[in-house]
């Protein structure tokens, strides 16, 4: 693999289903999420491992809600084409009892619809969790939430996922 996923190399062996990766993109619409949300990353999405396949054991794979909506890529593959910095949010251990859950929830929503009015209304105020529609920070909360953690208020941005108190402390991947 490149030296561009050196870092990525070197953790994703411990990364699991349900934790969470922030992303801070290069891009000017990274850069106008960021301003309005006054934080550093722009984007959220969900670690998903298929440890039970055998030749998938070591690979790690990403859901995110991106335009097209939920989708479901190969993390390493992200992360090559991808021009910014990441960061893995380890969910803390007393969670692992729910990354089952999280798992099968979140697979279940492939293919759902990006919901651009309520991202849209996020740069304003705050919006109540949907699971009609979901835009990236929103659907890793009410993944979380799905899973029987305990987790209130509004959907949050991504900016706002390190304040939820259910991760260890974020380590750099790219």
């Amino acid at each position: 693999m490149s030296d561009k996923l050196k870092m990525y190399i070197q953790v994703r062996h411990v990364m699991r289903t349900g934790d969470c990766l922030l992303w801070q993109s290069n891009s000017i619409i990274g850069w106008l999420i960021r301003k309005f949300s006054k934080a550093n990353t722009n984007h959220a999405s969900l670690i998903i491992s298929l440890n039970e396949y055998g030749n998938l054991k070591d690979r790690r794979f990403l859901l995110e809600a991106l335009g097209s909506g939920i989708v479901l890529r190969l993390l390493s593959r992200r992360l090559m084409n991808f021009s910014g910095k990441v960061w893995w949010l380890p969910l803390k251990d007393k969670y692992n009892g729910n990354r089952d859950r999280i798992g099968e929830w979140s697979l279940m929503q492939v293919g759902i619809p990006y919901d651009y009015k309520s991202v849209f209304k996020q740069m304003i105020g705050r919006v109540s969790a949907d699971v009609k529609e979901f835009f990236c920070s929103e659907f890793c909360f009410i993944g979380w939430i799905e899973s029987g953690i305990k987790l209130k208020g509004k959907a949050p941005r991504p900016g706002d996922i390190p304040k939820l108190g259910i991760f260890k402390k974020a380590i750099r991947i790219l």
